[in-house]
């Protein structure tokens, strides 16, 4: 806990130096200070995720696996789609569970009608606590323990047929989930392609360098040994459960698989500026929101450092991206040449990597659109961190 302190505070304490002794305000280094620790953090998950490869799948394993869904007023239609796409994938290896949180008694009726249809367990609680993560909890409590695998799928997002057969070929003793990518089916809108575009370097690089240590779980397209989950006593109850649920099972000393392969079907990302910016929020709230348990935890330094990162880059494009802006004078003065070198080469580096890395993937001019959609997610970020 000291260390991990420690390494959080010198992000901070830092940039005092520079300001002192060369000059200039501090909250300009500070900048400076994280955009380097999150380019190095950056590289380095690049670095090692280049090398990794997924093999053929030979032989699947055996297995019983308990699918979650978790819906609340959601299209009945769109569930009933997700639920058909789970069985074809799932072929009788487990039970898959409808967690209808529902208010709506329309809606709930015309979803249990939909799970007596088509033979999936229907569950409603009493009473709506914790949101998402209770309901997790409340069935994994109820039925979890018939079952080595728990697999979460939210109610838009369908699993490819061989989803289960690629996904449980990964597990072995020292596995504590396994996590696809979510890819998107509709880009219709150019704030729906702005938002993919914008998540491509975290799925197509940060997640993969990460696989095999510390990729964290994304909410949908999980699978986790159920023996993990009761050993951290379930499903963390806070906004975004599924970072915080990785952090607890990595501290077990489990490691988490990511594949990088299309086993996931989306519909489509948020294809408004509004929609976004909910979407945004609540994922940059959720981050803050596991800072206190971060500096607490007993990861390993690399497992750390990857989370930190991760927290660390919602306050550099929320409060600190409009601290830029309002200061953007002095960012192309050569009155202080030590922070101007620094601060473009950085840019530079990254707009280098992300076309590294989109040459592979996709259309160079991405760039634009992916920084787009990061300052309209700057919006989100900086409401979230006055908000927490």
């Amino acid at each position: 806990m000291i260390i991990n302190i420690l390494i959080f505070a010198s992000v901070f304490v830092l940039p005092i130096f520079p300001s002192l002794f060369i000059g200039l305000w501090y909250p300009l280094w500070l900048i400076v200070t994280i955009d380097a620790f999150l380019w190095f953090v950056f590289a380095w998950q690049w670095l090692r995720g280049r090398g990794k490869r997924y093999p053929l799948v030979l032989k699947v394993p055996s297995f019983k696996v308990a699918v979650f869904i978790p819906v609340y007023n959601e299209d009945p239609e769109l569930v009933k789609g997700t639920i058909r796409s789970v069985k074809a994938a799932l072929r009788g290896r487990g039970d898959i569970y409808l967690l209808d949180d529902s208010t709506d008694k329309s809606i709930r009726d015309r979803l249990r009608g939909i799970c007596s249809e088509l033979g999936v367990i229907y569950v409603h609680r009493g009473i709506r606590r914790e949101f998402k993560a209770g309901a997790l909890n409340y069935c994994l409590w109820k039925f979890g323990y018939k079952y080595e695998y728990v697999a979460v799928f939210d109610a838009d997002q369908r699993p490819a047929e061989n989803f289960f057969d690629v996904v449980m070929s990964f597990f072995s003793k020292g596995v504590g989930f396994v996590q696809a990518p979510q890819l998107y089916s509709e880009l219709k809108s150019p704030m729906a392609k702005a938002s993919w575009y914008q998540q491509l370097p975290f799925l197509k690089a940060i997640m993969r360098g990460r696989s095999g240590s510390s990729a964290f779980s994304l909410g949908s397209g999980t699978v986790f040994k159920t023996s993990a989950l009761l050993k951290i006593g379930g499903f963390v109850e806070v906004l975004t459960e599924d970072l915080a649920t990785s952090i607890k099972i990595h501290e077990l000393g489990l490691k988490s698989i990511y594949i990088d392969a299309e086993l996931l079907w989306y519909g489509e990302p948020p294809a408004t500026a509004a929609a976004y910016i909910t979407q945004q929020t609540r994922w940059a709230f959720g981050s803050f929101q596991t800072l206190p348990m971060l500096l607490k935890s007993k990861l390993p330094l690399p497992h750390y450092i990857d989370y930190l990162a991760g927290i660390l880059y919602w306050l550099r494009i929320g409060i600190l991206r409009f601290l830029e802006i309002a200061l953007s004078p002095l960012f192309a003065s050569l009155v202080f040449p030590e922070f101007f070198i620094l601060y473009y080469i950085i840019l530079f580096s990254y707009f280098i990597f992300y076309n590294i890395i989109m040459k592979k993937i996709g259309e160079t001019y991405s760039f634009i659109l992916h920084k787009g959609a990061e300052y309209v997610a700057s919006i989100a970020a900086a409401s979230a961190f006055l908000a927490w």
